[in-house]
């Protein structure tokens, strides 16, 4: 493992949960318009992959993979002229290839505590569309490009057996552009419901996001 002096590659999977945090933008956003209100937040997610970590010495080794991710989000609406309200989700899929830098400090013979930076090359896989629970919220969110960049940190623990390698660990992911644009509509009064529509402005979604995760490296 890293106690080689030549270089050695390293197989592993990695999982791990997408939280929802008011941190790194990621917080909940209040949209108004004229007769209503929506209110668009992250839920949990998550994501799973596989990587390849090639070990240069013991306190530095390259890590890249390919990873899938699917990012949560909530949609709560209400009238402001009715008591209508309204809920929504809709899920947003990526394939993200990352490499990151891993630097090691030795914290005892089998444990190590890690600290990594770098970026990921992500792909959108398609256009999202949904409709609220009551049918009075109407959800599209379209690509905003099909390749975006991200910025990637981690900080966790590494624990090094005769079984191979794991890491328990949190991190986070900045996208550097928008990564979808989502448009929304709300049918504030169900007397009238194909022509009391409130029609809300764009939304460019970030997709920034904190996450827990956990890899286990073949010995």
């Amino acid at each position: 493992m890293c106690q080689s002096k030549n270089s050695d590659k390293q197989f592993g999977i990695n999982t791990g949960a997408i939280i929802p945090i008011n941190y790194f933008g990621a917080g909940p956003l209040e949209l108004e318009s004229n007769n209503s209100q929506i209110t668009l937040s992250s839920k949990i997610g998550y994501h799973f992959g596989m990587i390849i970590k090639t070990n240069y010495n013991k306190k530095f080794s390259i890590e890249s993979g390919i990873n899938f991710l699917r990012r949560n989000f909530d949609l709560s609406g209400s009238s402001n002229v009715t008591s209508l309200k309204d809920n929504a989700d809709f899920g947003y899929i990526s394939y993200s290839f990352p490499t990151k830098a891993i630097v090691y400090i030795q914290l005892s013979d089998k444990s190590f505590l890690n600290t990594s930076v770098g970026a990921s090359l992500d792909f959108y896989a398609s256009d999202v569309e949904s409709k609220g629970e009551k049918y009075f919220i109407d959800h599209i969110s379209y690509k905003d490009k099909w390749i975006n960049g991200a910025i990637l940190a981690d900080l966790g623990v590494e624990w090094r057996g005769g079984y191979g390698a794991f890491f328990l660990g949190a991190g986070v992911n900045i996208p550097i552009t928008t990564i979808a644009v989502t448009n929304l509509k709300f049918h504030y009064d169900e007397s009238d419901y194909n022509n009391k529509i409130d029609t809300y402005n764009p939304v460019f979604l970030r997709g920034n996001f904190f996450d827990i995760k956990i890899k286990y490296f073949l010995p």
